[in-house]
């Protein structure tokens, strides 16, 4: 399986259909689970972290109010190393195609630290650390991204269907009402599908283009429909077999988002790395 969560906005249908493991088949125990790494610190002159210990001072001072942008720009290409370096790489990726723009949205080893890299026509225009739950762009894009040409209610059924009409009517119908705090999720892995039933589900709901992979025990894809407000969630164990298949019509799935305790644990452990450089 690749590990790039674009490969799901392909439409790409082996990570969109439901497999079945053969009868009396068991599926192979997990082998690995991704757990905080402390960022390793090589020594560095003051000269050298001053610009990068400033950005990180803010970005505490961010998870311990209101989420925020912090503006990399006036960071020396030194400092953005030394950011780069105690930040690191974390479990989430999120990534936004649209004709036009490009977004990359990584989180950071601390939960709740986003880097956010935008291009437009292959240009980089933005290039910045964000903190908070997610990012706002990923809000602002997934109401874009289901804006413009969002796929109508089927009318007309072919042959071969059992539980999609009457599983779209539902969707459809939940996305039209969608409350802010409560989402409803369908288990597709519960439910018998017919392979039409599974074929005519995904043509009909799409694919928008915005797609995120979240790393743990094993893999959950996340990837917007065209409809808005409905997403394909859909978790894989470590050998990579897809465990649990659902849809969650929501504004955006909880397993993305860093939880208020994570912030605040992310605030310490920043504020202990740089006080070991003292």
């Amino acid at each position: 399986m690749q590990d790039d969560p674009a490969f799901i906005a392909t439409g790409n249908a082996p990570l969109i259909r439901p497999h079945d493991d053969p009868e009396c088949a068991y599926p192979p125990m997990p082998e690995a689970m991704a757990t905080f790494t402390p960022p390793p610190l090589h020594a560095l002159s003051p000269d050298e972290t001053a610009g990068g210990c400033a950005v990180l001072r803010t970005v505490i001072e961010r998870l311990g109010s209101a989420p925020g942008i912090v503006d990399l720009a006036s960071c020396d290409p030194a400092g953005r190393r030394f950011v780069d370096e105690v930040l690191g790489e974390g479990e989430v990726l999120i990534r936004i195609a649209a004709p036009r723009d490009r977004l990359t949205i990584r989180e950071s080893v601390f939960a709740g630290v986003w880097r956010v890299q935008h291009h437009v026509d292959g240009e980089l225009r933005r290039d910045d650390l964000e903190t908070g739950p997610v990012p706002e762009a990923v809000y602002e894009w997934a109401e874009r991204l289901t804006a413009d040409g969002p796929p109508r209610r089927p009318r007309v059924f072919p042959e071969g269907l059992m539980n999609a009409p009457a599983l779209l009517t539902e969707i459809f119908d939940h996305s039209a009402d969608c409350p802010a705090d409560r989402p409803h999720v369908i288990n597709l892995s519960l439910l018998p599908l017919t392979p039409e039933d599974s074929n005519f589900l995904i043509d009909t709901l799409g694919l928008a283009g915005l797609s995120i992979l979240a790393r743990g025990y094993g893999d959950c894809r996340v990837s917007l429909t065209r409809l808005p407000n409905v997403w394909w969630v859909q978790y894989f164990n470590s050998p990579g077999q897809l465990i649990l298949n659902t849809l969650e019509i929501t504004r955006l799935p909880a397993v993305v988002q860093a939880a208020p305790e994570d912030l605040e644990d992310s605030r310490e452990r920043i504020a202990e790395a740089l006080a070991q450089l003292k």
